[in-house]
């Protein structure tokens, strides 16, 4: 099982997105590198990189790829889109979130304990997150398809099931995933080994740690 060390940044004295961004760059870029389903072949690469100032967690993807879709607005199959996704469990409880975004920044959150009857939350709650996405395509032939980017800032309050004061040494569980089910060459990434038959990300037990310093 992997584990992962959030660090603490002051992000209060960044006068805008472009510095934040840079400040994110200089962090430890993580890889989304596990293939459990290998025959889903696919040259996409993709990584992260994580931090909290307290009041919000900052991740940062960094994606490229052969094929790029977005049609899914909020709370739609998300998967279905040129996607990222983080995962979430605090503490030891079974319950976790999944927090999907398309390179769009179009979003969708759930709540539970497995797969089935996942808790949707309010648009109103998505809108509290805030982020950036950038998209470059690749003009040369031999160089084709996309890099995107996209920095997202995910306040406590969007953990609704939860009364967080502060990130400050929280311990959770977690994973972090890159995927496109609906791609013209579908394909499953995770930052920690999944162990399932089929594509299944819905996989507590394949969570590695996660401490927030």
């Amino acid at each position: 099982m992997k584990k992962l060390k959030i660090p603490y940044i002051n992000s209060s004295h960044f006068k805008d997105v472009n510095e934040l961004i840079v400040q994110m760059e200089g962090l430890e870029n993580v890889p989304i590198s596990c293939k459990p389903w290998p025959e889903f072949s696919s040259e996409t690469k993709a990584g992260f990189s994580i931090a909290h100032d307290r009041n919000s967690i900052l991740l940062k993807y960094q994606i490229s790829e052969k094929y790029l879709i977005a049609n899914e607005v909020n709370n739609g199959n998300i998967h279905n889109d040129s996607c990222v996704e983080f995962f979430i469990a605090f503490n030891s409880e079974k319950h976790y979130y999944n927090l999907e975004f398309n390179c769009l920044g179009f979003t969708k959150i759930g709540y539970g304990n497995g797969r089935i009857n996942r808790q949707l939350l309010a648009l109103e709650v998505i809108r509290k997150l805030g982020f950036s996405s950038r998209i470059n395509s690749n003009l040369q032939p031999s160089n084709g398809g996309f890099d995107w980017q996209i920095l997202l800032v995910i306040p406590k309050e969007v953990f609704v099931y939860h009364q967080i004061s502060s990130f400050d040494q929280v311990k959770a569980r977690g994973n972090f995933y890159k995927c496109g089910d609906g791609l013209p060459e579908p394909h499953f990434l995770s930052w920690n080994m999944v162990h399932a038959d089929q594509p299944d990300f819905h996989r507590l037990e394949s969570f590695g740690k996660l401490e927030f310093l």
